[in-house]
């Protein structure tokens, strides 16, 4: 028996939004909690994902009735449980292993498309701003007191904030450009303007919420998935030199690109052939006379005896490495994200390290991925020293012990490639990111050492 009558016959049960106010049946708990149940029943192929994700329910019922009836613990609580569960990313769906059979990858690509589509339905500061106050209503609980479902609110609401802060970027459906927000920057700023950062900043330096300290992080990495460093650090009210320089030198071959376009235009279609007649030498031909070109000159100064020779087929069917995506956010976004990467200096960062790097150890067995931790030590180490390089501001990162932890961290990436050989791209970032983090290090002790001595 199909279920999809099923879920057309829930979804129209849930209410209607009139533009100001969203209108809530009086079964939507049930039909809320029945969805739940549907998406639990769920196949391989997730097809009851995919159907309800093209019905935009998400952005049609859920988000307006988030808004309107939050005040309702019971209905916010199944609210929360139903929108993590929407937008749970789409990999770890298919267990962090993407499908290898054609109508899978298929399916895999629809729900990518459907997240970002979920993904824009946030950039909206109420309700950041709603997430916010139920966070922070929670957080001022001593954790001492805090029951089992206040503690499961926290960890639903950060790891929502991950989940839609993960969707990747698409740049051929945004057609953005540098200087500009994307749909990313967008929800960036609504939880800058919302305070969810400032929560997010509070639980990574408190002590008392180190349980949370892992989600938190991982939203700090999401944030400035898009940013450089150096971008960053040189980012002010003005515009730098820097900046100036590559703009004209993009205007410049814009111009120069087009002026060649036009004057290739005027150029007639016949062309003598002896006008780009040369003889080559210390090059003899077959009959030991200097050899003859035809050509332009920039193709003679150019020219390539092998381009005839039969090249190695490549193998088509397997992806190409995507590369790291960096972009120029506006400049609003960049100034706050340099003000917040600050703060995070100042308050957070050695706590943050020491606290996380312990529970990694602690844990080594479990598998927990601790790139989140060695990207936080290197993107903040480089923009520390290209902002004044205040030594105090990431002590806990130049120590003894966390040396000898980014060595065997190391070392036991290395070992996993030899072992691991079905998972060796995955082990090899990780190898890269710790290499990054060393070569960091040995830079900020160089320059700790030269600040000694003058």
């Amino acid at each position: 028996m199909s279920i999809f009558p099923d879920i057309d016959a829930t979804c129209s049960s849930l209410g209607y939004h009139d533009g100001v106010k969203y209108h809530a049946d009086t079964d939507f708990l049930q039909c809320l909690k029945h969805l739940i149940w549907i998406l639990r029943r769920d196949g391989e192929t997730h097809e009851y994902r995919r159907y309800i994700g093209h019905k935009q329910l998400l952005k049609s019922d859920l988000l307006p009735m988030l808004l309107d009836c939050s005040e309702d613990t019971e209905v916010a609580d199944v609210l929360l449980r139903l929108l993590v569960n929407f937008t749970n990313p789409a990999l770890l769906l298919y267990r962090e292993e993407l499908p290898k059979d054609n109508v899978g990858r298929r399916n895999f690509l629809e729900l990518v498309e459907i997240l970002q589509r979920y993904k824009e339905s946030f950039a909206v500061d109420a309700v950041w701003a709603l997430l916010g106050k139920r966070l922070e209503k929670t957080l001022e609980i001593d954790w001492a007191e805090r029951s089992e479902d206040q503690g499961l609110t926290i960890e639903r609401i950060l790891v929502l904030a991950r989940n839609v802060l993960q969707v990747p970027s698409d740049p051929d459906l945004e057609r953005r450009t540098d200087n500009d927000a994307n749909v990313h920057d967008q929800i960036i700023w609504s939880m800058n303007q919302a305070g969810f950062l400032d929560l997010v900043l509070f639980v990574l330096s408190s002590e008392s919420e180190q349980q949370y300290h892992l989600h938190a992080l991982e939203i700090i990495f999401l944030v400035y998935r898009e940013q450089n460093a150096a971008s960053l650090a040189e980012a002010t009210v003005s515009r730098s030199a820097a900046e100036k320089y590559k703009d004209e030198q993009e205007l410049i071959a814009a111009r120069q690109s087009e002026r060649t376009k036009q004057e290739f235009k005027k150029l007639p279609g016949r062309h003598s052939r002896f006008g780009g007649t040369f003889i080559m030498q210390n090059i003899k031909s077959i009959s030991d006379n200097p050899i003859i070109c035809h050509q332009a000159i920039e193709k003679v100064m150019d020219m390539n005896f092998d381009k005839d020779k039969k090249k190695q087929k490549r193998n088509f069917r397997l992806a190409p490495e995507q590369e790291k995506f960096e972009r120029r956010s506006a400049l609003s976004v960049r100034l706050f994200l340099r003000e917040f990467c600050i703060e995070i200096l100042r308050s957070a960062y050695n706590t943050l390290v020491r606290h996380v790097r312990r529970v990694l150890e602690r844990s080594a067995g479990q598998g927990h991925d601790d790139s989140y931790l060695l990207w936080a030590m290197r993107f903040f180490m480089e923009f520390n020293r290209l902002n004044g390089f205040k030594v105090d501001l990431v002590s806990e990162s130049l120590s003894t012990n966390c040396f000898h932890w980014v060595v065997q961290r190391i070392q036991h990436h290395l070992d996993m490639i030899d072992s691991d050989k079905r998972h060796a791209r995955i082990w090899g970032k990780r190898l890269h990111i710790a290499l990054q983090v060393n070569r960091f290090k040995c830079f900020n002790s160089n320059q700790k050492f030269n600040f000694t001595l003058q």
